[in-house]
């Protein structure tokens, strides 16, 4: 019975760390297949708290793909008459939502079940997305996560 109680409090200590430690393991997949990323501009307001937005475009893609599995949670039309998409998703015990901005014309709606790698919206060849991650409310750097050659050219 002294060997169940130590194994449920080592159980008890250890399992806290194993799921702070299972919270990055997980890849996000690239919005675009040829994305470049769009540096802020140079006059930009600084802001006390860095801008996560990650500004993307493409000349040979027109197709916007989800990042991740999840749900469609929300879709406007903005004043610039682009669409807008929430897609929601739960990765590793934790709510996370993904806002693409700048969509032309969308392949989905609100409600619905989306595959890592789906068609979520078009754009027209080299114009801009704009994706925000959030861990729920938190905004969060996409780039730690996203499987982008456009990272990995410019983090090396």
């Amino acid at each position: 019975m002294n060997r169940v109680v130590k194994l449920c409090f080592v159980l008890a200590l250890l399992l806290p760390v194993s799921l702070m430690a299972q919270n990055d393991n997980f890849r996000l997949i690239c919005p675009l297949n040829e994305a470049v990323v769009v540096p802020p501009p140079k006059k930009a307001i600084k802001y006390t708290e860095p801008d996560l937005s990650i500004v993307l475009t493409s000349i040979p893609d027109t197709v916007v793909k989800a990042v991740y599995i999840g749900r469609i949670t929300n879709v406007e039309l903005d004043e610039d008459m682009k669409n807008g998409v929430v897609l929601y998703s739960r990765i590793n015990n934790n709510d996370y939502y993904f806002w693409y901005t700048g969509i032309n014309r969308l392949a989905v709606h609100r409600n619905e079940a989306i595959k890592a790698g789906q068609p979520i919206g078009y754009i027209s060849p080299g114009a801009k997305i704009e994706l925000i991650m959030y861990q729920f409310e938190t905004p969060v750097d996409a780039t730690k996560y996203l499987d982008c050659a456009c990272w990995k050219k410019t983090n090396k």
